[in-house]
């Protein structure tokens, strides 16, 4: 990702904001610790502190810091980082972060998946099992199968089921070869382009995606933890 994508704020009462609004609407955030992840909502805020409230109380933290992403209140995507203050079992009380990231979301922005991720075409009659997804954005995805096998994708595609597969990057918590599973199902799908003429031995198709609010949401997450996984191996996005 270029400098020029992502939006540094460090203005503690710009932050500040962010946080309030998120508390007005209750809307949930994302925290994660040792690459696990764990709903919460903006409970209090405050100039110099937050504390949330978790979905799940049997989720565990420890004193170290934790990350955030979620997508704000103007649809924004948010990431950062904050410390831990206080843990109790059903709250977490977490320094006001000295600054945020809004990234921001171009349609040519795309994360790479690994290569056993791969997308079903539902169609009139029939659900179709594609080849392998090469890349994937908040509004597309590129989808690459092999010219022998004789499978045809019409235009009309009634739904696209997108399994996602990324490596977590390795730590004292996860070992090498720990693997992150995502399953999405996007009801608006349209093949905006199409090239199999014979020259290579794969077919490529590229679908636009269309997502509803609740899918447009799951896909942002998803992307947010690619770019957050290629990021900490230390790969340029």
């Amino acid at each position: 990702m270029e400098d020029s994508d992502i939006e540094i704020v460090r203005n503690a009462g710009a932050v500040s904001r962010i946080f309030e609004q998120m508390l007005e609407r209750r809307k949930p955030l994302s925290i994660v610790q040792h690459g696990h992840s764990s709903d919460a909502w903006v409970v209090k805020s405050s100039p110099t502190r937050l504390i949330l409230a978790k979905r799940d109380k049997a989720s565990q933290f420890t004193p170290e810091p934790v990350e955030f992403q979620f997508r704000d209140v103007l649809g924004r995507n948010i990431i950062g980082k904050s410390r831990v203050l206080r843990l109790k079992n059903e709250y977490l009380e977490i320094s006001l972060p000295a600054e945020v990231r809004i990234i921001q979301r171009r349609h040519a922005y795309r994360v790479v998946p690994t290569a056993d991720s791969f997308a079903i075409f539902l169609t009139a009659s029939k659900w179709i099992l594609s080849g392998r997804i090469e890349d994937l954005s908040a509004t597309g995805v590129l989808v690459r199968l092999p010219q022998a096998i004789p499978v045809a994708v019409p235009s009309d595609i009634r739904a696209i089921s997108l399994q996602l597969n990324h490596a977590l990057p390795t730590s004292e918590f996860t070992p090498a070869g720990t693997m992150e599973n995502f399953k999405i199902a996007l009801k608006g799908a349209t093949i905006a382009r199409k090239a199999d003429n014979g020259e290579t031995k794969f077919a490529t198709y590229g679908i636009q995606l269309t997502p509803t609010i609740a899918e447009d949401r799951q896909l942002a997450q998803i992307i947010l933890c690619f770019e957050r996984a290629a990021r900490l191996k230390g790969i340029p996005v």
